[in-house]
């Protein structure tokens, strides 16, 4: 007979789920984590320009944009074959009527948006659940590095993620049996900084126990393994002391980052214990079943166990040789276009002649065959 693991149920609630939107937790572990601004409740018609097809910039006369200037006819753009009405200008980059304009429909916070940017500095955004990581091909930069409002616009209308949590944040949870109030929408501005992504890891907590603990990003770094045992101390104080006495769940999922000297652990979000959230290197099934029942000296149960640690031991292959989220991303010649708009005409004109190419080859063929 042949033997398998049954697939175990995670029972998930829309009060786990509540209690890990941001606005619920920053301000228990603010000490612990980047300076924040939360905007709640952010306007319906901000929602609304999250969901609609197409990423359509606002053109601002007041602030120069990088992604909203004029094409400048040149030598290497002025094809004689380029129609005017096709290039972008201050005209055609204003939203159609049927659209949402961000300085029309929610002018204010828009404006409040520009303003946090000028007091923080760059920012990354997130909504009360996830961050856009998926969307950071869309960015010159490569990464969730905002210094502009129309790269926050960029990134949370490219992204995935974003729309999981407008859409589905409460798919396949159970029934609460007492009233869960719905959060509302949020947006967090984050205060930006340099990540060293080999120092990020995925902590998981069942039943107040870390049952294990795995690097975030799957790409080999030759040190991490002789710091494995610092990495594991400096994570067993912060849950114990830091998160188990203020966050209500018995089971969550922690992001941290830990970077040298290594004497500090920093939160950077909270997860719930669900499927839906990355198991990276373990299996959903192996946390679920893990046996973590540690007795300590006093005969209590301990708030961390025998765990492991998962690192990537050697360069990636197989699974791991694909970049991270490039199921969300798209060509490198189409990226190019949508972040200059010099490189659009080109696109464009490269295409017409791959198409008049294939129609001249078409009809050789045929001639071809007729003079047969």
């Amino acid at each position: 007979m042949t033997s398998y693991t049954p697939l175990t149920d995670v029972i998930v609630t829309k009060r786990n789920i509540e209690n890990c939107s941001f606005s619920k937790w920053y301000p228990l572990f603010k000490g612990h984590t980047p300076k924040s601004k939360i905007l709640k409740p952010v306007p319906h018609e901000f929602i609304q320009y999250l969901k609609q097809d197409g990423i359509k910039l606002p053109y601002d006369q007041e602030e120069k944009s990088f992604y909203t200037s004029n094409i400048e006819r040149n030598d290497e753009n002025d094809y004689s074959d380029w129609e005017d009405s096709e290039l972008v200008t201050d005209e055609n980059l204003e939203i159609e009527s049927n659209s949402i304009n961000p300085l029309v429909h929610f002018s204010e916070f828009h404006s409040q948006l520009k303003d946090i940017i000028r007091d923080l500095g760059p920012v990354t955004p997130k909504l009360n659940w996830s961050a856009p990581r998926d969307a950071t091909w869309i960015l010159p930069n490569n990464s969730m590095k905002c210094n502009e409002v129309n790269e926050i616009y960029l990134l949370l209308n490219a992204s995935n993620y974003i729309m999981h949590d407008l859409e589905h944040a409460y798919d396949e949870c159970q029934k609460d049996t007492n009233d869960v109030v719905i959060p509302e929408t949020e947006l967090i501005l984050r205060e930006w900084f340099d990540v060293n992504p080999a120092l990020e890891f995925r902590v998981f907590v069942k039943d107040r126990r870390i049952i294990g603990v795995t690097q975030r990003d799957l790409n080999y770094y030759d040190y991490l393994e002789a710091l494995s045992n610092t990495f594991k101390d400096l994570i067993d104080e912060f849950v114990e002391d830091v998160v188990l006495p203020k966050f209500p769940d018995k089971s969550f999922v922690l992001d941290v980052y830990i970077p040298r000297p290594f004497n500090k652990v920093y939160l950077i979000d909270i997860n719930p214990f669900a499927r839906k959230t990355d198991s990276l290197l373990f299996s959903w099934n192996e946390l679920i079943t893990h046996d973590n029942t540690v007795v300590d000296e006093s005969g209590e149960d301990a708030a961390s166990s025998d765990y492991e640690l998962r690192l990537i031991t050697e360069n990636n292959t197989g699974r791991f040789a694909s970049k991270e989220h490039s199921e969300n991303q798209v060509p490198s010649d189409v990226v190019e276009a949508s972040l200059n708009p010099g490189a659009i005409s080109e696109l464009v004109q490269k295409w017409k002649e791959l198409l008049n190419k294939q129609e001249e080859d078409s009809g050789d063929e045929c001639n071809g065959e007729n003079g047969q």
